[in-house]
């Protein structure tokens, strides 16, 4: 379970603002895009009640509840909420998380096997609603990723907009600066287990 520490400023400003938002049992959401990637960034959210899932780790503070997803909640572990001042003198709410973009691969990785590991535990996770996948066939010495679709992306006419705004957004999103191009190197055959949008 994650370790989180929330000053007090912080827990009352929370509890202010939630009361504010007449919710029965709405709890605060800290989220992790991206996580162990050079791209990775953490944030804070409302949660209300029936978004709060078997999944989640909660954290019970003064009069609210704060939830994490508990397969990124290793990336959230030590991170510190407090409540400063900006330079107008407004609140300014403040979110460090240090473990947000360690990786379970060492630092020397190659990029090759730090983008299989997201494409394994992110991307093609998220094609498995439509009974798809897609594993990483390659990175070229000049940045260019090729990916190879399974299942229900196999023959899917929608196959090159999930390429376009999902897998290249959340890998280009995920690696800033170290991806040229994403392309799909599936030999394309619709199957049984083809999606049908």
């Amino acid at each position: 379970m994650s370790k989180i520490s929330v000053s007090d400023k912080a827990q009352e400003y929370f509890l202010k603002i939630i009361t504010k938002q007449n919710m029965k049992g709405l709890a605060i959401r800290l989220t992790a895009t991206n996580p162990g990637t050079p791209g990775a960034q953490c944030g804070i959210l409302y949660c209300p009640k029936e978004y709060i899932t078997p999944n989640d780790e909660h954290f019970q503070m003064k009069g609210f509840e704060i939830v994490i997803d508990s397969g990124v909640s290793s990336f959230l572990d030590d991170s510190v909420i407090d409540l400063g001042k900006d330079d107008d003198g407004g609140d300014l709410l403040t979110f460090h998380a240090p473990n947000l973009t360690k990786s379970p691969l060492p630092d020397d990785a190659p990029l090759r096997d730090k983008i299989d590991l997201f494409i394994k535990n992110v991307v093609s996770p998220s094609l498995a609603g439509h009974g798809g996948a897609v594993e990483l066939a390659g990175v070229t010495d000049d940045g260019v990723v090729q990916v190879r679709f399974e299942g229900g992306c196999l023959g899917c006419s929608l196959a090159s907009v999930t390429l376009q705004d999902g897998i290249k957004s959340q890998l280009t999103q995920a690696f800033p600066g170290m991806i040229k191009d994403v392309v799909d190197v599936t030999n394309h055959v619709k199957t049984d287990e083809t999606y049908q949008a």
